[in-house]
């Protein structure tokens, strides 16, 4: 069964379209998907990035590694959007393991990341294949137990390391990432939903963030600009940091057993 293409703003859908054009050039493309906040609804223009996956017929050497970046420059420089695609290069062959390194346009520089769980679980929710068979080959559904897993593998590992880095939490950007993290973990954890990042914002108070503080995640979602002077982000960094911390220990705790 197929998914129809969501509508897209239409900077965004030419810069898909070229992106499919050009990879369709190269050779070697099994399909092209969306997923995220474009095809759940979810996307902020001024926030969201632009998540894409390619199903490559074999894994990138340095020689289509070379020629992908300066695809990817190409696109940039031609189209505002281009410095929020995140792409994912993966080899249909082992598309389904998480812990391989897989090659990855990120903004504005290649590097390399995994084939998430949580991403397989995105793209078999809500993913649109731009170019290619639906469903993507060798990407099936995920469990829920197994996607529990990983996640609270992520909290008490990733999570706990970013916590310990007190410079970090001066920063906008980890504030909001570390604390809408929290309720989309919960959420997973308890009862075994996706949920977006807008819900996430929404259920920041319950998970007990201060109203102000959540208010300045949402806002600077929407696209407005939050000053905060230097002792305001201080003191904001100490309450993020001690609120992280204690989702992580609440989420860290194993699910309790029937019976």
């Amino acid at each position: 069964m197929t998914r129809d293409r969501p509508e897209l703003p239409a900077d965004i859908a030419l810069l898909l379209d070229r992106l499919r054009d050009a990879l369709l050039a190269r050779g070697g493309l099994v399909g092209v998907y969306l997923y995220g906040s474009l095809v759940t609804g979810d996307f902020s223009p001024a926030r969201s990035d632009v998540d894409v996956l390619v199903l490559l017929e074999r894994e990138p050497d340095k020689g289509a590694i070379s020629e992908l970046r300066k695809l990817h420059r190409a696109l940039a420089s031609s189209d505002d959007p281009a410095g929020r695609l995140h792409c994912l290069y993966v080899s249909a062959r082992d598309a389904a393991d998480p812990a391989l390194p897989r090659t990855y346009w990120y903004g504005d520089q290649m590097t390399q990341w995994h084939v998430k769980l949580l991403t397989q679980a995105e793209l078999a929710a809500a993913g649109v294949a731009l170019y290619g068979p639906w469903p993507p080959p060798g990407l099936g559904p995920v469990t829920v137990a197994d996607l529990q897993a990983a996640v609270r593998e992520e909290i008490t590992g990733y999570w706990r390391r970013v916590a310990r880095r007190r410079w970090l939490w001066l920063k906008d950007t980890w504030i909001d990432h570390g604390l809408v993290t929290l309720p989309r973990a919960e959420a997973l954890l308890t009862a075994g939903d996706l949920i977006t990042k807008s819900e996430a914002i929404r259920r920041l108070p319950g998970s007990g963030v201060p109203a102000a503080l959540a208010d300045q995640i949402r806002r600077r979602r929407d696209g407005q600009d939050v000053p905060l002077g230097k002792l305001q982000r201080i003191r904001r960094a100490h309450v993020a940091r001690r609120l992280m911390q204690r989702g992580i220990r609440r989420l860290s705790s194993p699910p309790a057993r029937e019976g």
